[in-house]
């Protein structure tokens, strides 16, 4: 009898701006993609619960179960700090004829989404009896509601292969 996260629950759908529709799956691979941005699922969550923009995490939610499912793959926008420490600032999420989720979402449907992201959660984090108890994963995933707070610009992100010229010349 072995237990553990069931990372093959069919997870839930959610419908495009083009149509098509995407089933959510949160896999290893999405779920760590998570973390390299946000530094743990639940931090992500708050993000988007908490006094602040609320589209930006959830592009990347979504995107991390589109990943699962096979449908989008990120590419991932990172920094280096001055102690030479590399960030990851965002991760876009492309289809392979070039879209992007961010452009595939629409703004009227954040219930949807929020809805779609927490039930897919719950299923992958059953346990692969079935028997409907989540397993430990540092804490439970709560129901979320976006925020939708206030936001800032940022500038245009720079590839990761960029190097900066030296200052004072």
């Amino acid at each position: 009898m072995t237990t553990g996260i069931d990372l093959l629950a069919p997870g839930t759908t959610i419908t495009l701006t083009d149509g098509t529709t995407l089933p959510l799956v949160y896999s290893f691979r999405g779920l760590a993609l998570i973390e390299a941005r946000f530094g743990s699922v639940a931090a992500v969550q708050n993000a988007i619960t908490a006094d602040g923009a609320a589209f930006g995490p959830l592009i990347e939610i979504i995107g991390a179960g589109a990943v699962g499912s096979g449908q989008f793959e990120p590419w991932i926008r990172e920094h280096q700090d001055a102690k030479g420490v590399r960030h990851v600032t965002e991760i876009v999420y492309k289809r392979r004829d070039g879209r992007q989720l961010g452009d595939l979402l629409h703004p009227g449907r954040l219930d949807e989404y929020t809805t779609a992201f927490t039930r897919a959660f719950e299923q992958a984090m059953k346990s692969a009896e079935g028997n409907g108890e989540a397993a430990t994963v540092g804490r439970a995933v709560e129901t979320v509601t976006a925020s939708l707070g206030t936001s800032a610009t940022t500038s245009p992100s720079v590839p990761s292969t960029f190097s900066p010229g030296i200052s004072g010349t």
